[in-house]
């Protein structure tokens, strides 16, 4: 595995706090929640090449449920207010998951 380096490490985490930020602006209308997503997912993915593929996936993760939180609730015929709790619930348990990898990784090194 590649070794991160500073720079990807700080451009991982400003593409997984605008991420976070669209997830939330997402639902007010007439937001800039997609212009935010819309940079953050490729952010997030380049910095998947550069040693940083955990928080890469998650800021991924965060900007792709900012774009189908709407959608999805259409789609499935709820509210949007429980698709964005459904999202981030789940958003919240990948999160958890890979900071829980990351540790027995580190510990066992």
């Amino acid at each position: 595995m590649r070794k991160a380096s500073r720079p990807a490490k700080f451009t991982v985490v400003v593409s997984l706090v605008m991420a976070v930020f669209a997830f939330v602006l997402g639902s007010a209308p007439f937001t800039p929640a997609l212009v935010l997503a819309i940079i953050s997912l490729p952010l997030a993915i380049g910095c998947s090449f550069f040693g940083v593929w955990r928080l890469s996936a998650i800021a991924a993760y965060w900007a792709i449920a900012a774009f189908l939180a709407i959608p999805m609730s259409r789609i499935l015929g709820i509210r949007e207010d429980f698709s964005l709790v459904i999202l981030g619930v789940v958003g919240l348990a990948l999160s958890a998951f890979l900071y829980v990898s990351y540790m027995r990784t580190r510990l066992a090194s």
